[in-house]
């Protein structure tokens, strides 16, 4: 069983409480950063990605010890377009 909810959103921030079978996790999707975006899971980086040219399309991560992934598009006004949080191959956010 896997539940993402919604905490907190802005333009290029998606923030997340995620209950696994493992617990309770805070996840971030951060793409505000100058020349990068990452993840973050419970404040330690699970994944960061170089992103001069353009955004990175796709994530891949654990939570605790489960593979989730992100995938996310932003559009040319600099506003997440499209994010789908996936845990364990299981779509458990989208928008």
């Amino acid at each position: 069983m896997f539940i993402a909810n919604l905490i907190e959103q802005s333009r290029l921030v998606r923030k997340f409480n995620v209950i696994t079978n493992e617990g309770l996790y805070e996840v971030i999707y951060n793409g505000t950063g100058m020349g990068y975006e990452e993840i973050i899971v419970n404040g330690e980086i699970a994944c960061r990605t170089n992103s001069y040219l353009w955004y990175v399309p796709q994530f891949e991560f654990l939570i605790g010890n489960t593979s989730a992934k992100v995938e996310v598009s932003v559009s040319v006004w600099m506003k997440i377009q499209h994010f789908n949080l996936i845990i364990a191959g299981v779509s458990v956010y989208s928008e």
